[in-house]
């Protein structure tokens, strides 16, 4: 139920847990379920291992957007490493994020697939669209070539036949950075907020500010996330951590 063990679970997660119990004995086939999910489709999202009604007021743990008590939340299937698990996203994460993209939903993809050490970010036909019409709203610089390869993997991506494109390292990082330097405050605030979080951690990354010494780290992902952690100005991303396979 996310709790580290049982002794640190608070009594929400306690009850959670034994709620889950019991729908297990009654519905053994339910457990296998639970532990061994249908794979999602290229470019979808696999199937909320658990629903429920929110109790009280409180932010997804994906894309920080307010949940009011008595609407939809859930919590998806364990991920592998180096992925952590999420705990309770709202309606949109749990089951739109991919079929209906913000801005915000890409711009997690790309922080969360770079903070794993991964080279590409894979966005479906809808995703790649959406960041597309953000970027060609955008003056960019003469001299920007990555954001200009964003702009042509995109187009690309989007008329090839296959259902998922890789949006490589830098054209992904130029695009967001491109955007952060337009002017942030004109997106919706949603998008604003994880906009900025994601331009600062990408920026820390590449300048390491705290001079972390990456070679102490067995791997990428470890070493970003150890960048994360000390950083003097948290975001709504250090608080939820990460990464997330989304």
């Amino acid at each position: 139920m996310g709790a580290p063990s049982r002794a640190e679970a608070t009594d929400e997660q306690l009850r959670d847990a034994i709620i889950q119990a019991r729908a297990w004995i009654e519905d053994p086939d339910s457990y296998r379920a639970y532990t061994r999910p249908e794979p999602a489709e290229p470019g979808g999202l696999a199937a909320p291992m658990r629903t429920k009604t929110a109790v009280a007021d409180s932010s997804c743990n994906l894309c920080a957007a307010p949940v009011v008590a008595g609407e939809l939340i859930g919590r998806m299937p364990y991920p592998r490493q180096p992925y952590v698990p999420m705990a309770w996203l709202c309606a949109h994460c749990l089951v739109d994020r991919r079929a209906k993209p913000r801005l915000t939903d890409v711009l997690l993809r790309v922080f969360h697939h770079t903070l794993s050490g991964s080279n590409t970010t894979p966005l479906n036909t809808t995703e790649a669209a959406v960041l597309l019409e953000a970027l060609l709203t955008v003056r960019p610089a003469e001299d920007d070539e990555h954001l200009q390869e964003a702009i042509t993997e995109l187009r690309q991506g989007i008329d090839a036949p296959e259902p998922v494109m890789q949006l490589t390292y830098h054209p992904a990082h130029a695009a967001v950075a491109a955007l952060h330097a337009a002017n942030p405050l004109e997106a919706a605030a949603g998008d604003a907020a994880v906009l900025s979080a994601v331009a600062q951690h990408l920026d820390e990354w590449q300048h390491n500010p705290q001079n972390i010494d990456q070679a102490r780290y067995r791997n990428r992902s470890l070493w970003r996330q150890a960048v994360l952690d000390s950083t003097p100005t948290p975001t709504i991303l250090s608080q939820r951590g990460g990464p997330f396979w989304v």
